[in-house]
């Protein structure tokens, strides 16, 4: 039988039972702790990808084994008015892969686009997670720096809020664009019709924001964001899709 561990809290935050309920459906039996010798009929699913876990999640591949990276969902929320979960294979933010499928998974249509607006507001992260694709620790002052050689419009923080989970549009109103590594906060701020910038170039929202470097902050990305919200759509689910394996299934179809 396969095997598969979550490796993360059983809290209210995380829902750990959630995810082994739904992977007991799918057939696996249910492990207290990662394997040290896994098989390719195993699975390991971590939140985020931490280094201090890093061993795990390297000897899990090393094996063919399938490895779930869950996070906090970009955007929205379910019918019942809880948050959803981000899934994807390996890695997370866009630089995992997962299954799209051929259905319409996502029903909103974004904000128009600004008009105007004044001052640029930069959207920082706490800068936890996978180092490759993390934001670095100096990014902030570096993006400060690099900002005002490239326009001389004000140029605000909105400091990340941590735990709190508090929504930056309060922070977007009259903002000309954003700027961000590669954050849920970004990903707010195109659905509101800010336009983006962003460093990381696996970003999850990089097909609807234009990549900072050699970038004319006077000149963003206007596009159809359409696309890149149905994609994402397919990379986050509900706890109900969790709980029945749905999720699952279509993410171990992507092979």
């Amino acid at each position: 039988m396969s095997r598969a561990c979550v490796l993360f809290r059983a809290t209210v935050a995380y829902r750990r039972e959630v995810f082994e309920t739904g992977l007991k459906r799918l057939g696996y039996q249910i492990v207290d702790k990662p394997l040290p010798s896994p098989d390719s009929s195993d699975l390991l699913v971590m939140w985020n990808r931490s280094f201090h876990e890093e061993a795990h999640a390297r000897r899990y591949e090393s094996a063919g084994a399938k490895l779930i990276i869950a996070e906090n969902g970009y955007i929205g929320k379910d019918e019942d008015g809880h948050k959803l979960f981000s899934l994807a294979l390996n890695h997370h933010n866009g630089a995992g892969r997962w299954n799209v499928g051929t259905g319409r998974r996502w029903s909103q249509e974004p904000q128009t686009w600004r008009s105007g607006g004044d001052h640029v507001l930069v959207l920082p992260q706490r800068g936890i997670g996978e180092k490759a694709f993390a934001m670095p620790s100096h990014w902030l002052g570096m993006i400060r720096s690099k900002l005002a050689g490239m326009t001389k419009r004000p140029v605000r923080v909105r400091v990340h809020p941590g735990r709190e989970k508090t929504e930056p549009y309060d922070e977007l109103r009259g903002a000309w664009a954003a700027v961000t590594w590669g954050s849920g906060a970004g990903i707010k701020a195109l659905f509101a019709g800010i336009p983006v910038f962003h460093e990381l170039p696996q970003w999850i929202g990089a097909s609807a924001s234009m990549l900072m470097e050699g970038a004319d902050i006077e000149q963003p990305f206007l596009g159809d964001r359409l696309p890149m919200f149905e994609r994402l759509a397919w990379a986050q689910w509900s706890v109900r899709e969790i709980e029945s394996g749905e999720a699952f299934r279509c993410l171990l179809s992507r092979g």
